[in-house]
């Protein structure tokens, strides 16, 4: 093997798990997301209530 194949071939490996953690990186932001609009629905729907 040549150092420039060695090279490139880890690159790749390193592309790749950086993509990999970064999707889920984002994935679960979006999950934290949602969960925090969804306390603040359950809050709105419980404030909405007490008004009545």
């Amino acid at each position: 093997m040549e150092i420039t194949h060695i090279l490139g071939f880890l690159g790749c490996v390193v592309a790749y798990f950086v993509s990999l953690y970064y999707v889920g990186l984002n994935h679960w932001i979006v999950m934290e997301h949602n969960k925090i609009y969804a306390e603040f629905d359950a809050i709105k729907a419980e404030l909405a209530t007490l008004k009545k």
